[in-house]
């Protein structure tokens, strides 16, 4: 997989795709970016940090029932991603992702050079999003996207089985999705850690595996801490489990602590490996 040149997969480092929200409604306050002489501060400190990705949202995706997160217009979420992108694009070196699952808002960030869309909704809320990025060739993150039936790993994993398949029968091509379990989104906490110890049955697909535990409200139940600020801590140690387990993204919010986590995890995934093949040779 190829990013704007940049690599990403099972043989590569694992990649950080840290975090914009411009939308004020975001369940975590500390990621929301209001004001131009903000962006400019986020933007050098993620990078200085190590960011291989920035992902830009103009429109929370976190769930109503937890958060209480009001529905936001197409209108609102395209103004807030216009207004700001062009100078984001501009004035970074990494590959820029729009987060969205409108394919207006995903046209405009296109045409403002961004090199990656990130669809939470796995291609099932917007019908014209799939040829979009199949006529424009995007890369895109599917993520699993079952809505309340998606209470088991079972459900998350056809889910994205289901992208999958519509992304190839419009004409994107397999070296172009990466794909994500959809951690979090109103899921039981148990399903998100069992879908975090089954990454391998997604990383099986063929696909770079995407994974966001930045924060979530799994990591909020197991501490018994309803504030997101105070869930790092939880938050690296997922994250260094999650990529032991195949996942080759990883988005947070927080960018250092995230490639180190992400660091410890592929050391350990490849002692398992190597431990693994030692075992099936003997």
């Amino acid at each position: 997989m190829d990013i704007d040149g940049l690599k990403v997969g099972a043989d590569f480092p694992p990649r950080i795709m840290s975090v914009i929200n411009l939308s004020p409604e975001s369940f975590y306050r500390d990621s929301i970016v209001d004001n131009r002489e903000q962006l400019v501060k986020v933007i050098n400190s993620m990078e200085q940090e190590g960011a291989d990705i920035i992902d830009v949202g103009g429109a929370s995706t976190a769930p109503k029932g937890i958060y209480g997160t009001p529905e936001v217009t197409a209108e609102v979420e395209l103004e807030r991603v216009t207004s700001n992108l062009e100078y984001i694009v501009r004035n970074t070196r990494v590959p820029i992702s729009i987060d969205t699952a409108r394919s207006e808002v995903a046209e405009a960030a296109i045409d403002i050079g961004v090199s990656l869309v990130n669809d939470v909704s796995g291609l099932t809320r917007d019908k014209r999003m799939a040829k979009l990025v199949a006529n424009r060739g995007v890369p895109i993150v599917l993520m699993a996207e079952c809505g309340g039936s998606c209470q088991t790993l079972e459900a998350a994993f056809r889910s994205v089985e289901r992208s999958v398949k519509t992304a190839l029968s419009v004409g994107i091509p397999q070296e172009r999705i990466i794909i994500d379990p959809g951690i979090g989104f109103g899921k039981p906490s148990e399903v998100d850690l069992e879908i975090i110890r089954e990454l391998d049955r997604f990383c099986s697909l063929g696909h770079p595996v995407l994974v966001g535990v930045s924060r979530k409200a799994f990591i909020g139940n197991l501490l018994n801490q309803p504030d997101p600020s105070i869930r790092l801590t939880g938050t690296i140690a997922a994250t260094s489990i999650a990529v032991a387990n195949g996942a080759s993204l990883i988005r947070t919010h927080d960018v250092e602590e995230g490639k180190i986590a992400a660091k410890v995890g592929k050391a350990l995934r490849r002692v398992s490996t190597e431990s693994e093949n030692r075992e099936s040779a003997e």
